[in-house]
Parts: structure tokens; C-alpha cells; sequence
């Protein structure tokens, strides 16, 4: 498991094959204009591996469910998140972003409504939440 935090950071998962011989190793012969000669490269590592993306929001917004926090993160944001007249219509936190005149970016979250027993898989439950 690795996290990848820093712009600019890399990480090798699979090391590529050795390249073959293409077009610019065997250049193109007076009335022959493209080369139909080439020779295959050795294959590479082969790895199956799972990735996850991550934004974390400076703002989230938090609420029971119908207290209007998808339609403000529409009012604010270029967003669009489902907006219903009835419970749980966010399952998933959408996210929203604010940039402002000096290029400075704010990035908010519409969570879904949290009930109390949520703990005990109420209403949506919490398991979208990552602890």
C-alpha cells in the first residue's frame, strides 16, 4: 500500500519490456516512402493492480438528510449533484469546486445525510465514511 501525497511524486508498480526496432530504424528507401519492416520488443511486467483516487475537501457539508446541502452545493459550485423531496437522495459524497478571482481553489462536499444510529447502518449508514 503506498499514498502518493506530493505533486510530482511516482512510483514503479511494473517495469515496462525491452523496445523493438520501428519505422525510424529502418528508414524509408527511394520509392519505397514507408518502411514495412519493423521487429517486436520483449514484454514487460505484467501486474494487476487496484488504484484509488482521493480528493479531500476544505469544506464538507453535514446535516440530516433534506436540510439542503446538495442544493447549495449547486448554488455555489458548478456541481450538480441529485436534488430529491425525499430522504437519502445523496448516497454518495458529491463533490464541488470554488475558484475564486486569485486562482485559489476551495473544494467542498455534499455528505450524505447522517441520522443518529447511522453507527448501526440507520438510514444510509456511515460507510461511506473512510476512517
Amino acid at each position: 500500500v503506498v499514498e502518493l501525497t506530493q505533486h510530482g511524486q511516482e512510483l514503479l508498480v511494473a517495469r515496462g519490456g525491452a523496445g523493438g526496432r520501428g519505422n525510424k530504424s529502418f528508414p524509408a528507401l527511394a520509392g519505397r516512402p514507408a518502411p514495412d519492416t519493423s521487429e517486436p520488443g520483449q514484454p514487460g511486467e505484467l501486474r494487476w493492480v487496484i488504484l484509488e483516487t482521493r480528493l479531500l475537501a476544505d469544506v464538507g457539508f453535514v446535516g440530516l438528510p433534506n436540510a439542503g446541502k446538495s442544493t447549495l452545493l449547486g448554488a455555489i459550485t458548478a456541481a450538480r449533484a441529485k436534488v430529491g423531496a425525499y430522504a437519502f437522495t445523496t448516497v454518495r459524497p458529491q463533490l464541488g469546486t470554488i475558484t475564486f478571482e486569485d486562482g485559489s481553489r476551495l473544494v467542498t462536499a455534499d455528505i450524505p445525510g447522517l441520522v443518529q444510529g447511522a453507527h448501526a447502518n440507520k438510514g444510509r449508514g456511515n460507510a461511506f465514511l473512510r476512517h
